[in-house]
Order: structure tokens, then sequence, then C-alpha cells
């Protein structure tokens, strides 16, 4: 696996859960739907952040949407 899988993974469970529930999950969420540790979690979120894929309007990730 790519780092480009892992952040595309952790993408579509970010897309999924808000489609499903109007918010984003949260990085224990994630990890249940990807399998990802933690860790890797919060590197994906983080690069996906500063790329503008998801914009968050709090601290926590549940605040977040897609850019």
């Amino acid at each position: 696996m790519t780092a480009g899988d892992g952040r595309e993974r952790v993408l579509a469970a970010v897309r999924d859960t808000i489609a499903e529930t109007g918010q984003g999950p949260s990085v224990r969420e994630i990890q249940r739907v990807t399998g990802l540790a933690l860790g890797t979690i919060a590197h994906h979120l983080k690069a996906l952040e500063e790329s503008g894929a998801l914009v968050r309007t709090g601290l926590h990730w549940r605040t977040c949407r897609l850019g």
C-alpha cells in the first residue's frame, strides 16, 4: 500500500461519513473503517487539510468538510 492509497481510504471514509451523518468522523471512526493506525490517519488528515481536500471549521475532525 502506498501513502496515496491510505490517503484515499481516509478521504473516502470522511466523504462517506459526511454523506451519511452530515458531519465529519472522529479519528477513531476512521480507524474502524480503514483499519489504519491512529498516527497514520493523523498524518493523512493533516496532508489532506494542507492540500485543501479537507477544511476544518473547528478544532476537531468532526467539524471537517470537503474542500
